[in-house]
């Protein structure tokens, strides 16, 4: 389907009449929002994911500038519409209140911190008003609010100002290209044996690093969600035709790129993320056949031959990517199996577990407001029953491995819950029947399996990784809301 999003020149004032002035500063501003949120997606996954700490200063300095465009973008709305600015923001009003929740909690600390033997301890001690939300770590709480909301902001920025699906889909494509890029990059990485992040130039904190990535898991999860943007672009060109054949388009391009991002997780070690980019492409495979086998029939031709070639060329790319993987996959494997065998011979639950258990104990403790934002390392510790070794430690855990349990036990059912509907409420506001194209919900089933990932890994954890969550979310409601107003204009 031709793209049928008008262009600049034809939009009319309140008046009625076109506004060159207007297209002007519109167009502007949307450049502006897009090369913001293209400089901060590229610099942070280029740069350790954002978990270095130079790295993820500069990204919250970079990610501010995103208050300052959302205020231009409220005043300039707000003119051209001759409405209230507020209106607009709207849809952040989960925010406002998880913020005002939050930044409530830095008032009222429930650690206070003790030297003993010149060592410096934090102990616990009841806040100042127990009734209300409280935070173990007062500075911790605020650092990770400004960053979270830098970032959703940012994002949220896209769903704001963008008004033509063009520059939405070739924001995507940077994002794509970007993905597909780094893949590569850590590919080679991985090929030539490198010790460390950079080909070794700078030793990683995990063995299992990929990429630019610290930890393998957040690299899956950066894949899963960036293999939704190549599947719903390839649906979008394929859709839309207007090329002489399909070596001739931007399809079988998209394909290979596509298939060479999703072939560098299992190649990274990361068995969960694999299986979930695995089922992704499956069911994208399973979708597009179910098209091309009714767009045959309904010409009155036989689909054998190309289903047949289709299937052929996905068992080829599945056989090249388990070639090129054999190694790390058979490592993997023979770790699931030891794994495997040594919960079946002690007869209980696994680490995992245990740790999840546990953290529902410290969740139960403060199950309205949580402990504080970004305290869970130091609360935890309170709560960790995992025994200790004969000869060692009892093992310490920064993060939950599982993201829906965290946030209850640092921001309680509350702050929660005003997540979650800070992710709905653009949705919500979106008239679905009326949305033609496939992009946006290719999107937000990215969106949706990484939710589904977050009940066993944090991927949240990682700043680029969220970032690319909540871009990903309010650019598929953004390209949703416009995609509808095409078909109701060309229904008039």
């Amino acid at each position: 389907m031709p793209d049928s999003t008008i262009a600049p020149e034809r939009r009319l004032s309140v008046s009625g009449e076109p506004s060159r002035q207007r297209t002007r500063l519109t167009t502007g501003l949307e450049l502006a929002v897009a090369l913001h949120v293209g400089v901060l997606t590229v610099f942070t996954s280029w740069a350790f994911g954002g978990q270095i700490p130079w790295a993820r200063s500069l990204m919250v300095g970079w990610a501010t500038g995103g208050f300052l465009l959302f205020v231009i973008a409220l005043g300039t709305l707000a003119r051209r519409h001759g409405a209230s600015p507020l209106g607009f923001a709207r849809h952040l009003w989960p925010l406002l209140l998880f913020d005002l929740v939050v930044g409530a909690s830095c008032f009222n600390p429930s650690f206070k911190p003790i030297v003993r033997d010149g060592e410096h301890f934090w102990a616990l001690t009841t806040p100042p008003f127990s009734w209300l939300p409280s935070s173990a770590r007062p500075e911790l709480t605020l650092r990770e609010l400004w960053q979270f909301n830098a970032l959703v902001v940012s994002a949220f920025n896209l769903y704001l100002v963008l008004d033509n699906r063009r520059i939405l889909r070739s924001l995507l494509l940077g994002f794509a290209a970007n993905a597909v890029v780094l893949a590569v990059f850590g590919t080679f990485q991985k090929l030539v044996g490198a010790k460390g992040l950079w080909f070794g130039l700078v030793k990683s904190p995990n063995d299992h690093f990929f990429s630019t990535f610290v930890y393998h898991n957040h690299w899956g999860s950066f894949v899963l969600l960036h293999t939704a943007v190549c599947l719903g672009l390839l649906f979008h060109y394929v859709r839309r035709g207007g090329h002489r054949d399909v070596w001739h388009s931007p399809v079988m391009a998209g394909a290979v790129a596509t298939l060479l991002l999703a072939a560098s997780v299992p190649l990274s070690s990361s068995r969960s993320s694999s299986v979930l980019v695995c089922l992704f492409l499956l069911g994208a495979l399973v979708h597009f056949l179910a098209r091309l086998i009714r767009r045959r029939r309904d010409l009155n031709e036989s689909p054998l031959l190309p289903v047949a070639g289709i299937i052929f060329a996905a068992a080829l790319a599945l056989g090249a990517t388990l070639y090129l993987g054999r190694d790390v996959i058979q490592q993997r494997a023979q770790l699931t199996a030891r794994q495997l065998e040594q919960i079946k011979a002690e007869n209980s639950l696994n680490a995992r577990l245990l740790l999840y258990r546990d953290t529902w104990r410290m969740a139960a403790e403060k199950p309205w407001f949580g402990w504080g934002l970004e305290t869970y390392a130091d609360v935890f510790r309170i709560y960790n029953s995992a025994p200790t070794p004969v000869h060692g430690w009892r093992p310490f855990y920064a993060q939950a491995h599982n993201d829906w349990l965290q946030s209850l036990a640092e921001s309680g059912f509350v702050g929660t819950t005003l997540l979650g509907l800070l992710g709905l409420a653009p949705l919500l506001a979106v008239p679905w029947r009326r949305v033609e194209s496939v992009l946006p919900r290719y999107l937000l089933a990215g969106c949706g399996l990484l939710l589904l990932y977050a009940w066993v890994e944090f991927p949240f954890a990682n700043p680029s990784v969220m970032l690319a969550f909540w871009t990903s979310l309010y650019a598929a409601a953004r390209y949703a809301q416009l995609d509808a107003r095409s078909a109701d204009a060309a229904n008039r």
